[in-house]
């Protein structure tokens, strides 16, 4: 192990008589559970040849270190050996991989302050040419960004491993080339990803052309009250971590963007400053933008992550052509933790049907999925004609909950598990102990499958609800305005650290009765329910009586046991009753109960649009999936559309969050992080290498006239490489920090990792 830049100096003399160098990285690694790849012993020597390349020329007399790093195990790393460019750029190094655990290969090329690295595979796959340039410093550094601390990079064994393909999305290894996945539909020009990204290897290249302009970047990136950063890699990392310059959008002089603008070798590139610099890689399992009954997907409404963070997808439609009506979907989609399709995916059977914001692993690997039923009443039943009078509609062969195995094989059968009184499911989730929770949206109840057993099925009812006399499906009374509709619509769950759920209602106006104004009567709208069927209806006051509720939608816990929920100030969500948008209180908000049970508070800014989903990441941090920008009906082919963007707030520990933010604070700006990648955003999460992902289940427009006559699925999900803090997965109960051998502290907060603060974020 090299455990510090000048002992790492005096050992490569020692080994490597040309081999001094400025820059030594020690990669570290938890002890986790070893992915699934070849790793034993390579007696035979190997032959790495390749190219260091920068500004657009071969770059001469750059030292070159080839370093393994373990993944997992002890965190162990090596130089595997060094050289030294000649006139054309090129350089050889003879080597052995070394036996054990998986080991991910990085090449580093140095002169003076310039860097240039790549990422370049892993002990299982070796490769013996590489391209080292501006693209596959930026590649590594935006996909390993959570891992660069300083000189060292360490972090978990399936995000090192899983970030070694993310890389190769951006930039190819071998060749240096833009990656196939950036350069292509649905990315390529159709984005501003494409010319992000060129705008950051232009940066690269001022440096690599003038060594003050490394210096301007080490300014422009260094966190706040510490040191520059002395390496380009740690510098790309910074951005990706911290991407939005202060005073965004009245502030105009991003420095970053002013760098870009010295060397523009690469093209196209950005002609304004971005709301961040954030990459948004969009995939649809093609390479297309098109619409029709080919797509991978439709509406996909969330997402969970199995242990080696590979990820699964519901999905609400079928996919259709977007002039033709959308009925229930009926698939569950796995991807390869870099965004590709997995080889037999998509799956079928189950008893899929139109899955909403429902789908979860338990603690043995197997999918859960809530069959919520989403279609136009003209597909409710293919065996029956549909009616004439849409309030009448038939329903579909939903209400129930599907379960996969790991290979995605379905257990459950044509009609899924029905027990418990499903009704209408929304969000479905595994506790630690592998009991079941699903939100019934259409009966204002939760269904506990103990164990995961459905035959142990139970119901549980919310005061004040429709299902509290035992009634579950319409067969209520008629009343106003809707007899079938429910009064609390449950929807998201989230387990704190007491194995108890945490369950939104989202029918939560301002107050209970309408035309009241008393903030005294503002009714629930968040419940904690227990095992044993106790249900406790939370506070909708904060300290001041005034209410912090308003359409929620999304839940999250933090590592504490402090909930996050989003509240979307607009969505009524259409269980049993039709779409029917709202005006909710003075704006989109956040609202954050703390595990102390003291008294909840709202937060807004940080480009809050119609708040769905929301994830807390690995450092305990609040990232919110926006639904776009309204108006969310009255719309036709005119409507102009402004671009989604992405939320981020400060957790309930500030000492986690850049300097002057405090709980609840936003850490994006006004705007949030924009992106024309993204449509009407649901769902999303984290993964263990630090990527947020996020759903565009609705297309910008949604449907014309009533509501499903036409598709308004969307057909993509938009990765944003290492941008949050890693969480372990799956995500069962509260986010999980991953143990990491080597991993410093920080003297000055007393906490674990690297120092969040950065100039980047000052207010």
């Amino acid at each position: 192990m090299i455990p510090t830049f000048g002992f790492a100096r005096s050992v490569f003399l020692k080994k490597f008589p040309v081999a001094a160098t400025a820059m030594t990285i020690v990669i570290l690694a938890c002890t986790v559970v070893v992915p699934p790849v070849h790793a034993g012993p390579y007696p035979h020597s190997q032959t790495l040849r390749g190219t260091v390349e920068g500004n657009g020329h071969a770059q001469r007399g750059y030292k070159v270190l080839l370093y393994a790093a373990e993944a997992g195990g002890h965190g162990k790393s090596q130089v595997l050996g060094t050289a030294r460019t000649d006139a054309n750029g090129n350089f050889k190094i003879r080597y052995r991989l070394p036996h054990g655990s998986p080991f991910v290969l990085f090449v580093i090329a140095e002169d003076g302050p310039v860097m240039l690295a790549g990422a370049i595979g892993t002990s299982a796959k070796v490769r013996h040419e590489v391209v080292v340039n501006e693209r596959t410093t930026v590649a590594a550094g935006t996909a390993f960004a959570q891992f660069v601390d300083g000189w060292n990079i360490h972090g978990n064994t399936y995000g090192m491993i899983n970030a070694v393909k993310m890389v190769e999305n951006m930039a190819n290894p071998e060749t240096g080339d833009i990656g196939e996945v950036l350069f292509n539909k649905p990315n390529g020009t159709e984005t501003s990803t494409y010319p992000t990204f060129n705008s950051l290897t232009n940066v690269i290249a001022g440096c690599v052309a003038d060594d003050a302009n490394c210096q301007s970047l080490f300014m422009a990136t260094t966190p706040e009250g510490e040191s520059a950063p002395t390496t380009v890699l740690q510098a790309i990392a910074n951005i990706a971590k911290y991407p939005s310059y202060p005073g965004y959008p009245t502030d105009t002089d991003d420095p970053l963007y002013q760098l870009s603008l010295v060397n523009q070798v690469n093209q196209p590139a950005l002609t304004t400053r971005p709301t961040s610099w954030l990459l948004f890689i969009k995939f649809n399992g093609g390479q297309h933008n098109i619409y029709d009954p080919f797509n991978l997907m439709s509406g996909p409404g969330q997402i969970a992550f199995d242990e080696g963070g590979f990820a699964w997808v519901n999905d609400n439609y079928r996919p259709t052509f977007s002039n033709e009506i959308a009925c229930a979907g009926q698939r569950l989609i796995k991807l390869y933790p870099w965004g590709e399709t997995f080889p037999g995916s998509p799956y079928f059977g189950g008893g899929l049907s139109g899955a909403g914001f429902g789908i979860g692993l338990d603690p043995h690997g197997k999918v859960w999925v809530g069959n919520f039923g989403f279609e136009a009443p003209a597909c409710a039943d293919t065996t029956v004609d549909p009616m004439p009078d849409p309030a009448l509609k038939i329903p579909a062969a939903h209400d129930s909950v599907s379960v996969f195995r790991p290979d995605g094989s379905p257990i459950s059968g044509f009609d899924g598990f029905t027990e418990g009184h499903i009704w209408w499911p929304q969000a479905t989730v595994s506790d630690k102990k592998g009991n079941i929770w699903i939100a019934n949206c259409g009966n204002d109840t939760v269904t506990f499958i103990p164990k995961g057993k459905p035959r142990h099925a139970r119901n549980i009812a919310f005061p004040g609800g429709r299902g509290e006399e035992g009634i579950y499906a319409p067969t209520i009374p008629d009343t106003e305005p809707n007899s079938d509709a429910p009064l609390l619509k449950p929807f998201a769950i989230a387990i704190d650290p007491q194995g108890r759920a945490w369950v939104t209602g989202n029918q939560v106006g301002y107050v209970a009765n309408p035309g009241t104004t008393d903030p005294s009567e503002a009714i629930g709208g968040v419940y904690r329910v227990s095992s044993d069927g106790t249900v406790e209806t939370l506070p909708n006051l904060d300290a001041h009586s005034l209410p912090v509720l308003s359409w929620p939608m999304g839940i999250s816990g933090d590592s504490q046991g402090n909930m996050w929920v989003s509240n979307s100030n607009s969505v009524k969500v259409p269980c049993v009753d039709p779409l029917d948008p709202q005006d909710g209180m003075d704006g989109p908000s956040v609202t954050l109960y703390p595990a102390d049970d003291s008294a909840p508070s709202t937060h807004t800014g940080g480009g809050l649009t119609i708040p769905w989903g929301n994830a807390v990441d690995g450092n305990d941090t609040l990232w919110v999936f926006n639904f776009g920008q309204k108006p969310t009906r009255d719309v036709d082919e005119n409507t102009v559309w402004p671009d989604t963007p992405l939320s981020h707030f400060c957790g309930a520990d500030p000492s986690k969050c850049p300097s002057n933010k405090g709980a609840g604070d936003p850490i994006s700006p006004p705007t949030g992080y924009v992106s024309d990648a993204l449509d009407r955003v649901t769902g999303g999460g984290i993964d263990p290498s630090g990527n947020v992902w996020l759903l565009n289940n609705w297309k910008k427009t949604g449907p014309f006239g009533p509501v499903y006559n036409t598709n308004p699925g969307g057909n993509s999900f938009v990765i944003v490489p290492g941008a949050a803090g890693p969480v372990k997965t799956p995500l069962i109960g509260p986010p999980q920090l991953f143990d990491q051998r080597g991993n410093r502290r920080d003297h000055r907060k007393g906490h674990r990792g690297h120092s969040p603060h950065r100039g980047y974020d000052r207010d």
